[in-house]
């Protein structure tokens, strides 16, 4: 069966599901129940092995109210929930990438209006990326207080399967997207703050090695953003350098993406390149992505991608080309493309 066959059949449980049994309550909890199993079998797996982050966005928005319809019958739907909310993040996220790349240009051209109007759109958007990966984070905190009867970031009970694992990664990782995403927003949906320290503290939990360097990277991250919250760790960048080199061994590239956002957080320029040559680097034919995690990887190139055409606008106004994670406008072998577009398109404006 393919794994398109399998989601459509999956989704036709669900929606069979919720649409008929409306008897007892234990019958209703049990259909549930059994739609959501069946998703995690044979919906989950595929749907990560995807290396398309704009489809699963879109199956996010799609397939979320769907998912989150059976926490009204009794059931759980917690795990999918998360990667769902985590995904249909990303689209809010190039939403308001986008309104900010207007915002950068128009700023630059003097064009005061339309400025404003694009900083007001990418605050929108930002809430409800914000709105939507604090949804999921709430939904793995509620589900760990209430499985282990410890708050997140206290302790690490053992976590059985790697489902459940990869789950609380994203969901962590969705916490502190969430945090960030509601500053742009000018604190819209009051993310609290304190879930930088949870998340440090909470990633220790995961084998580093086998979640491909990203639990260090994370923490890494934290140390350089929260004051305080590096005293007497190691060197972040230093860590972020290893675990990077663990993504690349293991084929997914979200440590990547971290030491990006570290990068940018930092307004280095030199740590700003070196990150998006690491990427672009890591994404070469001879070193491919994990097949069970192209979705992942896919993300964090999302996220990459996104912090370079941010920083060529900046600089020159247009977002970053092909080869924009490896060579840039100030590079004496670049200077003359560069030079070269900008005459294309004013030849073609006064044509």
């Amino acid at each position: 069966m393919s794994q398109v066959q399998k989601i459509c059949q999956g989704m036709a449980v669900i929606i069979i599901t919720s649409s008929l049994l409306s008897g007892c309550s234990q019958v209703v909890k049990s259909g549930a129940n059994i739609a959501l199993g069946f998703s995690e079998k044979h919906i989950v797996p595929p749907i990560l092995a995807m290396d398309d982050a704009d489809m699963a966005c879109n199956s996010g928005n799609a397939l979320t109210p769907a998912i989150m319809s059976t926490k009204d019958m009794g059931a759980d739907p917690t795990r999918i929930a998360v990667l769902l909310y985590a995904s249909s993040g990303i689209c809010a996220e190039n939403q308001a990438l986008e309104a900010e790349l207007d915002y950068l240009r128009a700023s630059k051209a003097g064009r005061v209006s339309e400025a404003q109007d694009a900083r007001i759109q990418q605050k929108r958007w930002a809430a409800i990326a914000a709105q939507r990966q604090y949804a999921g984070y709430q939904l793995l905190e509620k589900r760990w207080a209430t499985k282990y009867n410890k708050a997140l970031g206290e302790g690490c009970p053992k976590m059985k399967s790697d489902l459940d694992q990869t789950v609380y990664l994203m969901g962590m990782i969705s916490g502190l997207q969430a945090m960030t995403n509601d500053i742009n927003s000018g604190g819209a949906v009051h993310v609290p703050k304190d879930i930088a320290a949870i998340v440090e503290r909470g990633m220790v939990c995961l084998d580093n090695a086998k979640f491909w360097g990203a639990p260090e990277a994370a923490r890494a991250v934290i140390w350089t953003l929260l004051p305080g919250a590096g005293d007497g760790k190691p060197d972040p960048y230093q860590t972020l350098k290893q675990s990077v080199q663990l993504g690349e061994q293991k084929g997914v590239r979200l440590s990547h993406a971290l030491y990006a956002v570290a990068a940018q957080a930092s307004g280095d320029d030199a740590k700003i390149r070196d990150a998006l040559k690491t990427f672009a680097t890591a994404r070469s034919e001879e070193k491919p992505v994990n097949p069970q995690f192209r979705l992942v990887d896919s993300m964090a190139q999302n996220m990459v991608q996104g912090i370079s055409d941010r920083y060529w606008t900046e600089h020159t106004g247009i977002r970053s080309g092909d080869d924009g994670m490896q060579r840039f406008w100030d590079d004496q072998d670049s200077s003359a493309e560069l030079d070269d577009l900008f005459d294309e398109n004013e030849s073609a404006a006064s044509s």
